[in-house]
């Protein structure tokens, strides 16, 4: 469509499509706005996991992580391993078998707690995106349902079929449809998108949430290892 048609059938355009074309524009704000927000924040974060992968190595121990947390503090794995770290800084220094599970569990517990964090956190913004991909739709169909009823109030009126007289019912009701269509067809990308990452990026975190747990668990066997070879004092 031309510029010019666009702009003339605005001119020319009742109350109920501008209304149905200016909260289309208002919503389009919002779902680029975010969409572009969920771009660079999603990009960052994706980085962040290459670079945990490749400094960590194949089997890092709870100091390793912790350093690594301490060089990154702002990306999502380095935030679940503060959240370890909390809760094994709270835990009794002395280590048995009897207490192994036990103390494996609340890390558990606390890394689970991290990714939750990190679960709400890149799920903000996606309620708005589904509610433009469900509501967009809808609003253009009602100004299209207004615009073709106008149509016919034209014809019954004037006692004309003549396209002079839909013609601009009709371009209205055109212009409802294309403007809800603005709107639901990049938020309903964004989503589907963002959704996705959301998805790998969870399953990445509790991946590493494991290797969090198996490394404290060494830790604690070696503790009771050396403390089984230890000399006893006398």
């Amino acid at each position: 469509m031309h510029d010019s048609a666009f702009i003339a059938i605005l001119s020319q355009a009742g109350l109920t499509t501008w209304l149905v074309v200016i909260s289309m524009f208002v919503l389009s704000i919002g779902v680029w706005t975010i969409m572009i927000r969920k771009w660079f924040g999603n990009s960052r974060k994706r980085r962040s996991f290459i670079e945990w992968e490749k400094s960590l190595g194949i089997r890092p121990t709870i100091q390793d992580m912790a350093k690594q947390m301490k060089n990154r503090p702002d990306s999502p794995l380095g935030r679940v391993v503060q959240s370890a770290l909390k809760e094994i800084e709270g835990m009794s220094q002395f280590v048995s078998y009897d207490s192994l599970s036990a103390r494996g569990q609340l890390v558990q517990e606390a890394i689970e707690r991290g990714v939750d964090v990190e679960k709400d956190s890149n799920e903000r913004g996606l309620t708005f995106l589904a509610f433009c991909t469900a509501t967009g739709p809808l609003i253009g169909l009602l100004g299209t349902v207004w615009g073709i009823m106008d149509a016919f109030y034209q014809i019954g009126k004037l006692g004309s079929a003549n396209i002079t007289v839909v013609g601009p019912g009709i371009a209205e009701a055109l212009m409802a449809v294309l403007s809800g269509l603005f709107v639901a067809i990049p938020s309903s990308l964004g989503y589907n998108t963002a959704a996705g990452f959301n998805r790998r990026s969870e399953s990445i975190m509790y991946i590493f949430g494991s290797e969090v747990v198996s490394s404290f668990k060494r830790g604690d066997l070696l503790a009771l290892e050396r403390a089984a070879h230890a000399p006893a004092k006398g």
